[in-house]
């Protein structure tokens, strides 16, 4: 463990930040399979919706964004 005031609040920040960012993930990852059961406009929008959100925080590459978002678009279509 850090002995220095400023690495410790360091990684107390971190550790709240990576629980953030594996619950929206997750989040994602789970609207994504709802969808995949049962493709409809309004899966398709709440996948498609948590899919933006996920990408504009860095939790995952725009291009994976852009093909995950193209993939579900085909099933629905």
């Amino acid at each position: 463990m850090a002995n220095i005031k400023s690495a410790i609040k360091r990684a107390e920040l971190n550790k709240i930040a990576n629980e953030r960012n594996a619950q929206q993930k997750s989040a994602m990852r789970t609207a994504i399979k709802k969808f995949e059961v049962a493709p409809s406009e309004e899966l398709f929008k709440v996948a498609s919706s948590s899919i933006d959100k996920a990408a504009s925080k860095g939790l995952i590459h725009a291009n994976k964004a852009a093909r995950d978002k193209s993939r579900l678009a085909a099933k629905l279509g």
